[in-house]
């Protein structure tokens, strides 16, 4: 039966190898010591507690082998035995980052709900802000449009204001040339009417051609009138004024008559007497406007 060598337990910290021991009688197992010369200096140079193994000599070759092949089970066993087993820690179960940092899945679920019902709220604050925004924004649009409607409302209502003044005064001033026109037409009418003048007359006569003309019982009045006026004196003329003749006419006044301004007295009694029967309609009228406005 072949003996196998035996090994050494694993060696701990501060222990050395012990020396390869090998079966009695076996030729197979024997070691040559007198094999090489030098065998035993390496030998010596060997580190305590390690003995070299000596080479084998011819014909013992399988012996030699067996020998090696334990001796290197052995160096490895001892070296392998000289470092603690690594002992395999146990995997712990796999957990979540957020296990890690302490928080749970319920904790996270509802700082999300807490996170979209903010956001849910800025939103509508951002979104009623601008509403309001917009209503104001609208409203003050609508205010100006108002006042400018108003200004515009104001300002036409003036421009047809001006423009019912503008015709009511243009009316007006044709209606007064219309009257004067006509007045004229009919002096005109009643100048052509008239008698032609009577030949020259002794003095006084202006009296009589006059009290011919508007009967006696208005000559009295006329009488008084133009003896105020001028005292009859066809050459009167006023400091003053235009007003000249008998019945003291300013030369607008002649205009009216139809009759032109002269120093006939016969002339400016029938111009006289037309005027005060277009103004007043008689000599006493007239007479009582000049005692009542010192004009007439």
């Amino acid at each position: 039966m072949t003996h196998r060598p035996q090994f050494s337990r694993p060696l701990e910290d501060g222990q050395t190898a012990p020396d390869l021991e090998l079966p009695a009688g076996d030729s197979t197992a024997e070691l040559d010591t007198a094999a090489a010369p030098d065998a035993d200096a390496d030998a010596e140079a060997a580190p305590a507690g390690r003995r070299r193994l000596r080479l084998p000599a011819r014909g013992r070759r399988p012996a030699i082998l067996l020998a090696a092949a334990a001796a290197g089970a052995l160096v490895v066993n001892v070296l392998v035995s000289g470092q603690p087993a690594a002992e395999a820690e146990p995997v712990s179960a796999s957990t979540s980052v957020a296990e890690q940092l302490g928080i749970t899945t319920e904790s996270a679920a509802g700082d999300d709900l807490a996170a979209l019902e903010q956001l849910a709220a800025s939103r509508s604050e951002r979104d009623a802000a601008q509403a309001s925004a917009a209503e104001a924004q609208a409203a003050a649009d609508q205010a100006e449009l108002d006042r400018q409607a108003a200004e515009r409302a104001a300002a036409e209502k003036a421009a047809a204001e001006k423009a019912a003044a503008e015709q009511a005064a243009a009316e007006a001033a044709a209606a007064e040339a219309a009257r004067a026109a006509e007045a004229e037409r009919a002096a005109a009418e009643q100048a052509a009417a008239a008698p032609p003048p009577a030949a020259p007359a002794a003095r006084g006569s202006f009296k009589e051609y006059a009290m011919s003309q508007v009967g006696a019982q208005q000559f009295g009045c006329l009488e008084n009138l133009w003896g105020k006026e001028s005292g009859w004196n066809p050459n009167a003329q006023n400091r003053t004024s235009t007003a000249y003749g008998i019945p003291q006419f300013l030369d607008s006044t002649w205009a009216s008559t139809g009759i032109a301004k002269t120093s006939d007295g016969y002339r400016q009694i029938d111009a006289g007497l037309i005027y005060i029967e277009s103004r007043y309609g008689s000599p006493c009228a007239a007479w009582a406007h000049s005692q009542a406005k010192n004009w007439y």
